[in-house]
């Protein structure tokens, strides 16, 4: 097994006790919420969003491997949003029925080659992308393995 990483997040009392009990099936939709997320335009000059929710808050720690915290790290510093405000609008969408019936069929990359950083100067390149992962049930083999009649 990796090592995980051990953080902590903060969420609504309610949120924090699904991603105590579900926080792995949960983590099957984060590439979906994350794309959806890319939908918004980068923010720059602006505060950091938290949680604002009208219940009390619960400090939950929690484990991530190394890609699914630097990805969820990545979108929240470009969004300017905390990672747990991500992890609560990922199990909101998990909460939704319709949304878990659908199947997953995205795989991200995240990478940061090293670049400069020094007192002299910081340079720091960051890329995640998403790859289709085809579907098993509707990818057709190739047409050089189909049985001639």
């Amino acid at each position: 097994m990796k090592d995980k990483l051990v953080t902590s997040v903060s969420l609504p009392a309610e949120a924090a006790a699904f991603w105590r009990a579900r926080r792995v099936e949960i983590m099957r939709y984060a590439e979906r919420f994350l794309r959806i997320q890319m939908r918004h335009s980068v923010r720059r000059a602006v505060t950091r969003r938290y949680n604002h929710e009208g219940e009390s808050f619960t400090i939950v720690t929690t484990r991530f491997s190394a890609a699914e915290y630097d990805t969820l790290h990545f979108v929240a510093a470009s969004l300017r949003v905390s990672v747990s405000s991500l992890i609560y609008g990922l199990i909101k969408l998990w909460l939704k029925p319709s949304r878990r019936a659908l199947r997953r069929f995205f795989a991200t990359n995240y990478d940061c080659p090293p670049q400069k950083w020094d007192p002299e100067a910081g340079f720091v390149e960051e890329s995640l992308i998403f790859w289709r992962v085809p579907d098993p049930e509707t990818t057709q083999p190739p047409v050089w393995l189909t049985p001639v009649t």
